[in-house]
């Protein structure tokens, strides 16, 4: 899971502009939760949750898009 988040966490810090999202396909989702797991979506939000990210799109057998975590105004 370190792996995975300190990919995603790379290629945020990349982006010069304000998508700032990183599409994690389903190839690579599958390495850490399988496609039959109980509450997949809610434990890759906890993961995303949990490196410091959100997640701001999953979808079922595609991918999970992660985001930079916006800061409270």
């Amino acid at each position: 899971m370190k792996i995975l988040a300190k990919q995603i966490s790379q290629e945020l810090k990349g982006q010069v502009d304000q998508r700032r999202h990183c599409a994690v396909y389903e190839n690579e989702l599958q390495r850490i939760w399988p496609l039959n797991e109980n509450n997949r979506e809610a434990k890759i939000a906890q993961f995303a949750n949990k490196y410091g990210f959100h997640l701001g799109f999953y979808k079922h057998g595609l991918c999970a898009i992660f985001e930079k975590k916006r800061r409270p105004r």
